[in-house]
């Protein structure tokens, strides 16, 4: 593959999204958007389609780390979760800001796959063409899934003020609890665990 053409594709899917009222969602898409707003990462913007599904590209080196951070986002905006495929691989079209008509491997990999994942009980997995690597991100991914699994709303809280938090000390200050219940809720959610998954996915991807 061309490693210059080589892109992630986020498609995901809301869990029990009928039992949501219009303020949570309307919460959740805020919350969505404020994270990917002037994200160097992504490189076209989140689009919602049949109500409760989503799609968007990133970089493929990042695109882990912004899907852990939607996860986090969408269950302490709404108490629940979605279901979310990435496709690392090549894209043939591009249509600037319409990631649902953008065409290639990646978003046939990420469509295909999250299409199977109801049924499988799956709450995050990423396909790629690639013998070498796609064991071992399967695996990791396998783990980082039971993670996620186990947080709570108010851990998932914590954790979506990373991207935009320096310290734990402004955690604390911007939701307005103790830096103790920062570092309980980020020692409880396993969130050095799941910085050691992001950054060796990252590191992977960087020989893709």
């Amino acid at each position: 593959m061309d490693k210059q053409n080589i892109v992630g594709v986020i498609t995901g899917d809301m869990i029990n999204s009928s039992g949501l009222a219009e303020d949570q969602k309307r919460n959740m898409q805020l919350g969505l958007s404020g994270f990917l707003e002037n994200n160097p990462d992504v490189l076209l913007p989140i689009q919602f389609y049949r109500g409760d599904s989503f799609q968007l590209m990133t970089a493929k080196e990042k695109a882990a780390a912004i899907a852990v951070f939607l996860e986090a986002i969408i269950l302490s905006t709404t108490g629940t979760r979605a279901r979310i495929s990435i496709g690392i691989g090549l894209v043939s079209t591009i249509i600037q800001k319409n990631v649902l008509q953008s065409e290639g491997e990646a978003f046939q990999f990420s469509g295909h796959q999250l299409d199977k994942m109801k049924e499988e009980g799956r709450l995050l997995k990423i396909a790629i063409d690639s013998p070498q690597f796609q064991p071992i991100l399967a695996a990791t991914f396998y783990l980082a899934e039971s993670i996620i699994w186990n947080w709570k709303p108010g851990q998932a809280t914590v954790i979506s003020m990373i991207p935009a938090c320096k310290t734990q000390k402004e955690i604390a200050e911007k939701l307005n609890i103790t830096g103790a219940a920062v570092s309980k809720a980020l020692k409880s959610g396993k969130w050095t665990a799941m910085e050691d998954f992001l950054n060796g996915y990252e590191e992977t991807l960087k020989m893709i």
